[in-house]
């Protein structure tokens, strides 16, 4: 009799529910899930599971977690096809790579916690990291919490949301600020359930949004020790400091240093990991090409860590080689934009043609420059488009 209730409610009662919310939970989860709708029509009638030998009871744990949408929405991926994915990206790993995978994996396993940054700039595969720290987790039905300091580098992250987001910091910053996320809020729920946690992009965000991370953590999270940081989580902070530093509106350079992670107290408990080979250059360059992009990379480099042209004041004039150089008479915005975007007005109407290139320039005066000169070669009539900045008023 138990038994056909037990099947009756799984296919009649549980099934339509987890298919209208596009869930996929654990057997287990739908074990307990099921016994709780049980007992729930047995209490109605005066009657429990617990007075019946031998019979399972749920396990509310199990219940509460899938009323918990941000937690069944990051358990809600196919765990096989996860494996598959995982055993290819783990076979693309380089030995670098590789490091940086197995010291991670290895703390998340142990559940030691801890704090590390990946230091890497553009091309030498953090992303990739990320992206196999990322399946190797999930694969095992094992949340993992993907966020980035900016809206676009979230889009390179799976299931990646703004720190913002996903933690609740306020957007007033302060010494003394705490995540606005209390005890038995979803987050806290799905804070404590995860295994680790990646911050891509984090030399961008002022240090007080990771004292407040730091803070709430210690508060929230059921751990034996709150005086690690972060509550005892393992978390991964990525970036690089040449790239984007904190932007403080009418402050000086040291000021702005002074907020940056780097100056935190939590950087002296980060270990540091480093990605120090470009995979790009591995990877679609002709061997005969190879060598001057390789060239190109480093002195790019050189400008970025100012040792260009040797020990200098923070002033030293730079010499650029002649093969990234647009000859140039007078109309300069001509010569780079017919460098670039040759045969233009023949290729209007094909749009691979401007998804390879792109005019990079400093100034918004600029970028208005080139935009009123490339829409004149445009020989069809142009249509104006408005938009609005902010919401109208109704009259009500």
């Amino acid at each position: 009799m138990i038994e056909s209730t037990y099947l009756l409610y799984t296919k009649h009662t549980i099934g339509p529910l987890l298919h209208s919310a596009g869930l996929k939970l654990k057997p287990e989860a739908i074990v307990h899930l099921t016994l709780s709708y049980i007992e729930k029509s047995l209490l109605i009638c005066g009657l429990s599971l617990k007075q019946i030998l031998n019979m399972p009871l749920p396990d509310h744990k199990y219940i509460q977690d899938f009323c918990n949408m941000l937690i069944q929405d990051e358990l809600n991926y196919d765990l096989s096809s996860l494996e598959v994915k995982h055993q290819q990206l783990h076979s693309k790993l380089n030995d670098e790579q590789k490091k940086v995978y197995d010291t991670i994996i290895n703390v998340v396993k142990n559940e030691k916690g801890g704090v590390f940054f990946l230091y890497g700039y553009g091309g030498t595969g953090k992303t990739f990291v990320w992206k196999t720290l990322s399946a190797t987790i999930r694969s095992k039905g094992e949340i993992i919490i993907n966020v980035a300091s900016s809206g676009n580098a979230t889009l390179l992250l799976s299931g990646g949301r703004t720190v913002h987001l996903r933690f609740h910091i306020p957007m007033n910053l302060n010494e003394d600020l705490f995540c606005s996320i209390t005890s038995g809020n979803d987050v806290v729920e799905l804070l404590n359930n995860a295994r680790l946690i990646i911050w891509d992009e984090a030399p961008m965000m002022h240090n007080h949004c990771f004292k407040a991370v730091d803070r709430t953590h210690r508060d929230v999270i059921l751990s034996s020790d709150k005086n690690k940081p972060f509550g005892g989580k393992t978390i991964v902070f990525g970036g690089d400091f040449r790239q984007i530093i904190p932007v403080i509106q009418r402050e000086n350079h040291s000021y702005i240093v002074q907020a940056s992670l780097h100056s935190s107290r939590l950087w002296r408990e980060c270990t540091i990991l480093c990605l120090n080979v470009n995979t790009r250059l591995l990877v679609g360059f002709p061997n005969n090409n190879f060598k001057e992009t390789k060239s190109f990379v480093e002195w790019i480099l050189k400008i970025s860590e100012g040792t260009i042209g040797g020990p200098n004041d923070g002033e030293v004039e730079i010499e650029f080689p002649e093969d990234v150089i647009v000859p140039s008479t007078c109309d300069h915005i001509h010569s780079i934009v017919s460098t670039i975007y040759s045969s233009f007005q023949n290729h209007l109407d094909d749009p691979l043609y401007f998804q390879d290139k792109a005019i990079l320039v400093p100034t918004n005066e600029e970028v208005n420059a080139i935009n009123d000169y490339m829409l004149e070669l445009m020989k069809d009539e142009g249509k104006t488009y408005l938009s609005s900045d902010f919401l109208c008023e109704t009259e009500e």
